[in-house]
Order: structure tokens, then sequence, then C-alpha cells
């Protein structure tokens, strides 16, 4: 067997990186630093996309939503004419249909119209729930809180009627207070005005502004006795694990399908266009952050390599005459230019991972975002694509700027650089 002994041409290119240090270590700095915080702004990037979608997905969509077929191309603008009469056999054919892999379903049923205080009325939009069911839905990891928060008074209970919790920004417009009641009123399914009169319970807030200043919550009893009907407008399937959701859809459609089941569906996907826009957003970011760092870093190793082209004529002079070739020069300034890459992208790993660690512990609390009334805990989720994007990065960029230094130095006449001082 033989022995793997380290080409020549690899030691004496370690040996010229470590020749001048202080330039080789604030070279070395640009690189780890550069690497660590594409790591680390991935790690925030993934977080926000994790964060904002699991709570969109717990708080308001689940991972698919139900509907009779036609009401997505109406644009809700008659819901009543959509009513889905066979809720509990849908239900049953759903929880057939996914098994383990779901986690609950529940019915819903929208309205909307006015709501009154005091004299002061504004316009509401309404969503009567399964109140158990929508817990477990909106229940996070931890298993104590929940995505749907209440800011004031209590949340609803069990088989509770009679109650109502309103969007924080309705509640502060209403000036509500513990046991208020409060009149609302609208159209009901056969068309008529309809009224009720319900007790405030409490306040919450979702990741939408706008959403908590006209949105309601009551038990669905209490919206199927305004809108009266025993029907519901759609059925919410919550799974297990978000990645499930394009399977389970098309398993569901082909159950549907099966039974003869008059309906459609639409994934949280879909729906979520405030999530799609900050990802956007965050993605452009991402990309100007990444091509200005890789710049610096670009011309932090030309630089660095350029110079011990200077450094170094009278050597590279000196090979030349012996028989050295052209390519031989451009591949030790390469090599070069790679182990700068190889050792900066690897320190910046552990650095950009360190961070990732000291700033999920520190417990930074970041204020809401335009249009959301929610702050949130910054974290980072460092995935090994993150480490993997930022040690690309950083051997890229350093591969790509020993081109131009390496050119220059094989370019260089023997003559010129033996009798170069």
């Amino acid at each position: 067997m033989k022995k793997f002994r380290i080409p020549t041409s690899v030691k004496i290119a370690f040996r010229n990186v470590f020749r001048n240090r202080r330039r080789t270590l604030l070279t070395l700095s640009s690189i780890v630093l550069g690497s660590a915080a594409i790591i680390d702004f991935d790690g925030y990037r993934n977080f926000a996309d994790w964060g904002l979608r699991e709570m969109y997905i717990r708080s308001q969509l689940g991972h698919l939503q139900i509907y009779k077929k036609g009401y997505r191309a109406s644009k809700g603008m008659n819901p009543f004419a959509y009513l889905i009469a066979n809720s509990e056999d849908i239900k049953k054919t759903i929880a057939d249909t996914l098994g383990d892999r779901l986690k609950v379903v529940t019915a819903r049923l929208e309205l909307n119209g006015l709501i009154t205080k005091g004299g002061q009325s504004y316009n509401f939009i309404a969503t009567g729930i399964e109140v158990e069911a929508e817990q477990r839905m909106s229940m996070l990891d931890d298993g104590r809180s929940s995505a749907l928060k209440v800011r004031r008074g209590q949340a609803l209970t069990g088989q509770e009627v009679g109650s109502v919790l309103l969007g924080n920004e309705l509640c502060d417009a209403l000036g509500v207070a513990e046991g208020d009641l409060l009149s609302l009123m609208g159209a009901s399914a056969i068309g008529a005005l309809n009224a009720t009169d319900l007790v405030w319970k409490g306040c919450f807030s979702t990741v939408s502004k706008e959403y908590d200043k006209v949105a309601a919550i009551m038990p669905l009893a209490d919206a199927k006795r305004f809108s009266a009907t025993e029907d519901v407008l759609k059925l919410v399937v919550m799974l297990k694990d978000t990645d499930m959701t394009a399977k389970a859809r098309q398993d569901l459609e082909a159950a549907f399908a099966a039974k003869g089941y008059d309906l459609e569906m639409v994934s949280w996907h879909e729906l979520a266009d405030y999530y799609k826009q900050v990802m956007v957003f965050l993605g452009g970011m991402f990309m100007v952050i990444a091509t200005i760092i890789v710049f610096v870093v670009v011309f932090s190793i030309v630089n660095t390599l350029t110079m011990s082209v200077f450094e170094r004529v009278q050597e590279i002079g000196t090979i030349r005459a012996m028989g050295a070739e052209g390519g031989s020069i451009v591949k030790l300034f390469v090599i070069e230019g790679i182990m700068l890459g190889l050792i900066g992208g690897a320190i910046g790993m552990l650095f950009g991972g360190a961070v990732g660690v000291i700033v999920n512990h520190a417990k930074i609390l970041l204020p809401p975002p335009p249009g959301s009334s929610e702050g949130f805990l910054l974290q980072l989720r460092l995935y090994p694509s993150s480490f993997a994007i930022g040690f690309m990065i950083a051997l890229v960029s350093s591969f790509v700027a020993s081109i131009y230094p390496a050119m220059k130095a094989a370019k260089l006449r023997v003559v010129d650089a033996l009798r170069h001082v």
C-alpha cells in the first residue's frame, strides 16, 4: 500500500501563505467574517421562514382548506351559496385517508357585518370555530403556548357558547371591558338581517395587524345560530408536519374523487401572501449581502496575492529560469488562494456556529415587522445547508480572486524578474 504524500506544490503554497503572517491573518479575518455573516443571515432567513409559516398555519390557515367547488372562483362574494352540508362525513374520510399524518380537522363558518358597543359600530369578519379542535391546531411545539395569543381576558373553552373573542386592534377601537355585551348584526344564510348579543371574552392577536382590526372568533354553535344554518363554510386540515402537505393533498383529492365529493382544496402556501412577500424580500436581501461579502473577500485576496507576487518577483524568475512553465506558476498561486478559502471557510463555519449559539441563548426580542402586531424572539436556525453555503462562498471567492494575481505572476519575463530589486 502506497503511503500518501502531500504534493510539493501544496507544501510550497502553504509556506507562502504564511510567509507574511500579519497580512494573511487580515485576509483570513475578512474571509471568516464574511463566511460567518452569510451563515448566520441564512440562519435568520430560515428562522423567519419557519416562524412566519408556522404562525400563519397554526393561527389561521391550517395546512389545507377544503371548500365546496366554485367558492374560490367566486372570491368569497356569496359564501352562503357554497356551504358544506355533509361535513361530518368528509371529516371521517379525511381521518381515514390521512391516518397518523393528521393532527386535527376542524370545521369553520365565516360571517361578517357590524359589531356595536355603546353607540360605536365597526365592521367585523367573524369565524365560528370548534373550540377544542382549534386549540389543538394552534398549539405550538412546546405543548403550552398557542399561535393565537390572548392579550386580555380569557380564551374560549370547551363547548362554551354566547362569548366572542376580538382582534386586539378591534378591542382597542371598541374600548371593551370585562362583562361587556356586544351586538352583532349581519345577513343570515337565507338573506334576512339577523342580530345576536355575545359577551366579550378576550382580545387576541395574530401575525397580521390588519386582520386584528376586523377579526372576531366565536363558538361554531353561535355562528350557526347567527347565520341560521347547520352547514359550514370550510374544513381546515392540520397535519403533524408541514412537509407532508403536498402528499396529503394528493391523497385527499383521490379520496374525494372516489367518494364523488363536489369539493376543492387549497394549501396554506396559496393563501399566505404576506408570508411569500416577506420571504421574497429576505431572499433578495440575502443575495445583496452575499454579493457585497463576495466582493470584499475577492478584493482582499486579490490584494494579498498581488502583494505576494511583487515580493516574490526574483523567486518567480528563478523558478522560471530553472524550466518551470507559466502554468506551474499559475497553479502555485491558485493553490494559495484555495488554501486561504479552505482555512477561512472552515474557521468561518465554527465562528458562525458559535455566534448562532450565543444569539439563540441571548433571548433578543425584536419589534414587530411592518404590518404585524407581534414582536418575536430572535433565533437562528442553522441547517447544514447554511454552513455549506458559507463555506462554498469562501472557497469559490478565494479561487476566483487568485486567478488575476496568478496570471500576473505567470506573465513576468524571466530576465526582468531576475534583475528585479
